[in-house]
């Protein structure tokens, strides 16, 4: 059966070779670098011009051949990236950017979506893919020897290519994978998959390619030192969430460390070990999940081996370690597979995540860079764009909280025109400076907002704008073929309203569509917006009852947020007697204002308030609280 489908194989595989013979003096002009590549189902050797290379052995599957993906790296130069989360392949050769998945025929080439003859498969941890992937999507050539049924791959190797994440073909050769950031290495079994990684890297998690363990490893920084053998291990017991079936210290005079055992809801046996070395904790964690292998000797010494192989050290420069850390210096390059975003960012920020925007900050809040990708408008121009969006700061952003340059500069980001523009905003505590970036690609409008802390020197800041705006790129062709529209929030009305109900006390009032509901029941409503929040409530009651409860919580809370009385009258709102009460005071260096709305109907009492930040009171808010406040109705017959 299988020598019938070399045979079929062997067909188009002679159209190759004379293809190949016809070409082969322009071809030997043009591409120097000739790359053949031998080599011959279930034989776990390789010939690349003539030097034997280890691979993992092609064997028959789908109906069609498979071989493995990191040979093409070795020997034809493409380029190789793998994103953890949507566990998708990025091969890059001659100009294309081909993606892959394990277990899905579809792929797409610059975007475009094609249909290959088999899936990628997963042996023994190495990605496995079709032959007929050279032919149909590389453009490589395939030569086949029926007598000896050796496979002869045909192409030119590509020059050096960029990678900004971690390469499968990195594999080839690796006995320990670690992380030179964090500083750890373990040892790297065949089978052993890499099943997902943390923006920082400081969480990873592997699963076995035979589905029999998971292994975890997560890194606290900024942690006590010095812990003692008790106060590591109450760290795990802390953590686990399962019947704990043994505890104690390893004092191993190498590396000790607390060591747990504990069974899980499924059944599994998880082995916790934690390890110290400075600030830093080290959490390894394996999950056997049938107890029956936890109890076989032969079985648990393969998984114990694997456990004692964990060094609080990484040998850089070692070619046997595969490291996965993404940082590059002071930065780490972040990647979007769905825009075809890639970008650098410093090493030790945080990863915001946001559904309608990317967002990085550091650990004191000063410095952040924001990067929105949403739909480009017909007719608008960047010009037109940056107008539009200063006129959104001053709605949102009190003018006495608020620098910015009238100017633009006119630069290029992303290979593409772009306009720059300075501005500078605070919460009262102290001015954050910023650069914005505005620029087009394709269908959609980019823009990064770089945030820098004013305390740093003139070189930190420029080094920081200049790195992200050389590293960033978004590359059309590797977008998500599903993406559509993406509606732009800052277009949306802020003075839309829909009506709130509450007809247990025959109330209404209007609200603006683009709040966020916080809590939501029977008698008492909460809503945050940009730089405050609002709470509606009813009950039973009368309204001096209501003034006197808010005159109270303030007096006890004057002490702490510094409350003195701005406004205190009665007024009228939808044809009854109110209250309306306005304090002051400060939270934090910030600023701030409560105002009150306190109603009577029938036997019911109505509270209407507003927390508002100083640094976002501006014309356009003001208008709109009072147009919620007028919005009140009592619905009783209706």
């Amino acid at each position: 059966m299988a020598h019938k489908k070399w045979q079929v194989l062997c067909v188009t595989a002679v159209l190759s070779a004379a293809l190949w013979t016809n070409q082969s003096v322009l071809a030997a002009e043009q591409t120097p670098q000739r790359v053949e590549v031998k080599l011959r189902l279930n034989a776990a050797q390789a010939k690349v011009n003539g030097q034997d290379m280890a691979i993992e052995q092609p064997y028959l599957s789908q109906n069609t051949t498979m071989i493995p993906l990191s040979l093409l790296t070795a020997a034809f130069g493409a380029g190789l990236q793998y994103d953890s989360q949507s566990q998708m392949i990025e091969l890059i050769y001659n100009g294309k950017v081909i993606k892959l998945k394990t277990g899905s025929k579809l792929a797409w080439i610059n975007g475009n979506e094609v249909t290959l003859t088999a899936s990628p498969e997963l042996k023994n941890g190495k990605t496995m893919v079709p032959l007929t992937l050279l032919t149909q999507v590389m453009g490589l050539q395939v030569v086949i020897d029926a007598k000896t049924k050796d496979v002869s791959i045909l192409g030119a190797k590509q020059g050096e290519t960029t990678t900004t994440n971690v390469s499968l073909d990195s594999d080839l050769g690796k006995t320990m994978v670690g992380d030179s950031y964090y500083g750890w290495k373990m040892k790297y079994p065949t089978g052993l998959i890499m099943d997902d990684q943390s923006f920082q890297g400081d969480y990873v998690g592997f699963r076995d390619a035979k589905d029999a363990y998971e292994l975890f490893i997560y890194i606290a920084d900024d942690q006590p030192e010095n812990l003692s053998g008790t106060g590591l291990l109450s760290r795990l017991v802390d953590s686990t969430e399962y019947s704990v079936l043994s505890k104690g210290y390893v004092n191993d005079a190498a590396q000790p460390y607390a060591r747990l055992i504990s069974k899980g809801n499924n059944g599994s046996i998880n082995e916790e070990r934690a390890y110290q070395k400075g600030t830093r904790i080290f959490y390894v964690t394996l999950v056997i999940h049938d107890e029956a292998d936890f109890r076989n000797p032969s079985k648990y010494s393969s998984y114990k081996d694997l456990l004692d192989s964990f060094s609080m050290s990484f040998p850089k420069g070692d070619a046997a370690v595969k490291d996965l850390s993404t940082v590059e210096g002071d930065y780490r390059w972040y990647k979007d597979e769905d825009f075809g975003l890639k970008v650098k960012v410093p090493a030790d920020w945080q990863n915001n995540y946001n559904q309608s925007f990317t967002q990085f900050s550091s650990e004191n809040g000063k410095q952040w860079l924001k990067i929105k990708i949403t739909s480009k408008e017909d007719g608008l121009t960047l010009d037109d764009w940056v107008k539009r969006h200063e006129q959104m700061y001053r709605d949102l952003v009190n003018e006495n909280y608020l620098k910015i340059d009238p100017a633009t500069v006119s630069s290029t980001i992303a290979g593409v025109p772009s306009r720059e523009q300075k501005v500078s905003s605070s919460d009262g505590t102290g001015w954050i400076p910023e650069l914005d970036f505005f620029f087009f690609k394709g269908d959609y409008k980019v823009y990064v907002e770089v945030a820098y802390d004013p305390e740093a020197s003139a070189q930190e800041t420029a080094a920081l704008i200049q790195t992200i705006k050389q590293s960033l790129t978004i590359d059309q062709s590797a977008m998500n073929p599903s993406m559509g529209e993406i509606t732009d929030d800052d277009l949306i009305d802020k003075d839309q309203m829909a009506t709130l109900k509450l007809p247990a006390y025959q109330f209404s009032i209007s609200i603006p569509e683009h709040w966020k509901e916080m809590r939501s029941d029977a008698s008492v409503r909460g809503y945050e917006f940009a730089g405050g929040y609002a709470t509606i409530i009813a009950l039973p009651g009368k309204l001096i009852d209501a003034r006197k409860e808010v005159e109270r919580s303030i007096k006890e809370n004057t002490e702490a947020y510094g409350y003195t009385e701005k406004e205190s009258k009665a007024v009228t709102l939808s044809g009854v007697q109110a209250y309306k009460m306005v304090f002051v005071g400060k939270d934090n260096g910030i600023r701030f204002e409560k105002q009150f709305y306190l109603l009577e109907k029938g036997k019911n009492a109505y509270m209407v308030a507003f927390t508002i930040s100083e640094w976002v009171k501006t014309k356009s808010l003001e208008q709109r609280l009072q147009k919620i406040v007028d919005s009140i109705q009592f619905t009783e017959g209706k």
